[in-house]
């Protein structure tokens, strides 16, 4: 389980926009899989396993925050106030940036898809959605990430710009 971490931990990162969180998240995923390590199925993908298990977990806190009163996070407050602007030109600070302006359920299909290399029918089985959802989800954040490219005059990988007009 050891090797998938950076891949987990930039999954958990793509979902909290937060690096401290992310690996809070991540501990947390780990403690449940070794939990119910009897109820992986041997001959199926471990890392699909861990990814549902790292998005159940952060739905489960999300829910458990509202509950408790704490809807709005200070990263998501700082995320709220940050300008596009001033980004010096640095495609991996712009795309960080991009990505925590978007939608969670956009944020982690387009991560799952072109960051880990899932296709699509692999990521909607992760986040329990049927796959043309998947795919929306990966389109709207696309069309997000060129608009928000368009309005910072930054580059942006053409991975995020194939299939788009």
């Amino acid at each position: 389980m050891s090797r998938l971490l950076p891949r987990i931990l930039r999954f958990a990162r793509s979902l909290t926009r937060d690096s401290a969180a992310a690996e809070d998240l991540v501990q947390n995923a780990y403690i449940k899989a070794v939990e119910s390590l009897a109820q992986f199925t041997p001959g199926t993908r471990l890392d699909s396993w861990m990814f549902k298990i790292v998005q159940n977990t952060w739905i489960d806190e999300k829910r458990r925050a509202q509950r408790n009163g704490n809807v709005i996070s200070l990263q998501d407050a700082r995320d709220a106030g940050m300008p596009m602007q001033g980004h010096g030109g640095s495609d991996r600070v712009f795309l960080r940036a991009a990505l925590a302006k978007l939608p969670a359920d956009q944020r982690s299909a387009l991560t799952l898809v072109l960051v880990e290399g899932y296709s699509y029918r692999e990521a909607a089985e992760i986040l329990k959605v049927p796959d043309g959802t998947v795919m929306s989800r990966v389109a709207r954040a696309r069309r997000a990430l060129i608009d928000l490219h368009d309005a910072d005059h930054s580059v942006l990988p053409h991975e995020i710009k194939r299939g788009i007009p």
